[in-house]
């Protein structure tokens, strides 16, 4: 089949039938939209192949060259991606009950991303055509991938993103030297901007299109050479775009047409509650979709509300008869945490996916013992490591004494952290409970027991919160929990503040005026600030200059917003630093902004009274 112009391969729409040049589209089909194929000279391809090398040689991407649509060898842009572990899961293979489970750990490609493969093969294919330029449409990972290849090939790249993209994957993308625009949109405007864009100002456009999927369909080959050349009986997926799903049932179909392996795989598609295009369409048994505006899910990776390959996964789903999976932003994180605690994989969210269909799947009995299930782990944990620590608290802060250590060990501060997980938004009375019946409920939530002063300060923090009209979930209570063993340890109170006042408008300064508690002294004060916290510390300040020898500084200020509505708690974290360079943080929660910056602050000076006057 080989073309007029020598190519073994021609791209062909999907839908239409369409045959084109690649000079002419490499994207979608100029008839119908829809998404393009490469279709290939097997019987060219086999007769090429070199079996013993493929069999004999180090795993990696590149060993399949002639399985891509590539001309000219001299032009490959290569960071050694593939050759990724395909980890057996020891521990989640008991807990879950399954002999063979296992995970393709695609985090430890060059980047850290699945995208590595079809950014090999898409860059190269950028170099042939003489692209001037690279521009790409990005959730992040394909952006800090993209910008990598081409920094190697020295070719601009231009990359929009949504904004709000996770740092991580910024941060990446900024190193390697691409040009970044936030989009004020959804990852579906930023591809529809960068056709734009490409078409006006001629730009190579990357992204899930037909290149890219013929490098990701290594994935495939790999595992099935892993598993000593065969097809596992399930692979689990995520599904954004729904190129990386698509190209590696591709990938195992080629296998089976060149007669590597006897059978296929069955495909498991999963996607966030949050954003389930394709799993919503596959269970109403259709072979269309319905695209989502306004995708909502921490799984930022897939948040895809149109996917371009939408249509050929659930091809893919229907022919490999498979299924699919949905999930809560909740169940995610706790596998995310799960597989890095059982396996020490840590990847991002939608990395987690898969693991966490297994988790619910295996729940209901759908794997027999015997089955070879496989998960496709699609990004590290570092590409957004904010997400993993919304489930987590921070970690607790000591004073370098033996004392502390013990007290850790003593509260069990790491179990807290271990059950506080767990079903955080959950409300735990619906009254006040009595000191007894807190006692009762930590034990039972947390499997710890506090002494009585923590406990009487806990009962204090909760009525705090109750009196303010806010309903205590599970997560409140383990910070309130934290933050009282914390301040146990501070031997003297000399800071409190006992009540303050404020006043605002939208066009004035605001004004505090406060009441304090300074070593045996009763202070009043007033100031005004641009900002309410900024008044109240100026009015604190100001109470306390005549007799304050510490002179603190605050160095940083952040307000993090546990959960969503107006009753939501706020959780305030101050860095501090007094006139002799000690540095303190401090952490407080309540259902109001002012009233745990305030007490963020009055912890900050105690605490650092307390190191000046130990030492």
């Amino acid at each position: 089949m080989l073309t007029t112009n020598g190519k073994f391969y021609i791209l062909k729409c999907t839908k239409c039938n369409t045959e084109f040049d690649e000079k002419k589209t490499c994207t979608t089909c100029l008839k119908c939209g829809h998404p393009l194929d490469v279709i290939y000279d097997y019987k060219y391809i086999k007769q090429r192949l070199n079996l013993y090398a493929l069999k004999n040689s180090p795993i990696s991407a590149l060993k399949y060259l002639l399985l891509y649509p590539i001309i000219n060898l001299e032009k490959i842009i290569s960071l050694n991606e593939g050759g990724t572990p395909l980890h057996h899961c020891g521990n989640l293979s008991e807990e879950y009950k399954i002999k063979n489970l296992y995970v393709k750990n695609e985090g430890a490609n060059p980047t850290g991303v699945f995208k590595d493969r079809g950014t090999l093969v898409e860059i190269t294919k950028a170099l042939e055509m003489g692209a001037k330029a690279v521009c790409v449409a990005s959730t992040g990972n394909m952006a800090a991938s993209v910008s990598a290849y081409c920094s190697i090939a020295k070719i601009p790249c231009y990359v929009l993103v949504p904004e709000g993209t996770p740092i991580g994957k910024l941060a990446q993308t900024l190193s390697y030297g691409a040009r970044i625009i936030q989009v004020r949109g959804t990852y579906s405007e930023c591809a529809k901007l960068a056709v734009e864009v490409s078409k006006k100002h001629g730009f190579y456009l990357a992204g899930d299109y037909v290149f890219r999927l013929e490098g990701q369909k290594s994935q495939a080959y790999e595992i099935a050479e892993q598993l000593g050349w065969k097809a596992p009986d399930y692979l689990l997926c995520p599904i954004g775009c729904g190129t990386n799903l698509a190209a590696i049932w591709k990938g195992f179909v080629e296998l089976k047409k060149l007669e590597l392996i006897e059978k296929l795989p069955k495909l498991i598609g999963v996607q966030p509650e949050g954003c389930n295009v394709i799993t919503k369409a596959f269970k109403e048994k259709k072979h269309t979709f319905k695209p989502i505006e306004k995708p909502n899910t921490i799984c930022s990776a897939v948040a895809a509300g149109n996917p371009l390959d939408g249509s050929k996964v659930l091809k893919a789903l229907y022919e490999s008869k498979g299924t699919v999976c949905e999930l809560t932003d909740e169940e995610v994180l706790e596998a995310e945490q799960t597989l890095a605690k059982q396996e020490a994989i840590f990847v991002e969210p939608s990395g987690a996916l898969p693991i966490a269909a297994v988790a619910k799947m295996s729940q209901k009995g759908f794997f027999k013992k015997d089955d070879i299930v496989v998960c496709i782990a699609t990004g590290n944990g570092l590409k957004d490591p904010k997400s993993a620590v919304k489930i987590l608290p921070d970690p607790p802060t000591i004073d370098p004494q033996m004392s502390e250590v013990d007290n850790y060990l003593k509260y069990k501060l790491y179990q807290i952290q271990a059950e506080g997980m767990k079903n955080k938004t959950k409300v735990l009375w619906e009254r006040i409970p009595t000191l007894e019946k807190l006692k009762k409920i930590i034990h039972n939530e947390f499997g710890i027991k506090i002494n009585k002063v923590i406990l009487k300060k806990a009962l204090e923090s909760i009525k705090e919160f109750e009196n303010k009209g806010k309903t205590l979930t599970k997560q409140d209570l383990q910070n309130i929990i934290e933050e009282q063993i914390d301040e146990y340890n501070i031997k003297e109170k000399y800071l409190e503040i006992i009540d303050f006042e404020t006043k605002t408008s939208k066009y004035k300064e605001a004004e505090a005026s406060l009441k304090i508690k300074y070593g045996d002294k009763i202070l009043l004060a007033q100031a005004k600030g641009v900002g309410t916290v900024d008044a109240i510390i100026k009015a604190l300040k100001k109470s306390i200059k005549p007799h304050d020898k510490l002179h603190i500084k605050l160095t940083d200020y952040n307000v993090e917003i546990f959960t969503g509505g107006v009753d939501a708690s706020v959780k305030v974290t101050m860095k501090a630093r007094d006139k002799k360079g000690n540095k303190i943080i401090s952490h407080a929660t309540s259902p109001d902004v002012i009233v745990a910056s305030v007490n963020a602050f009055e912890k900050c000076y105690n605490f650092l009274y307390h190191k000046n006057h130990s030492n």
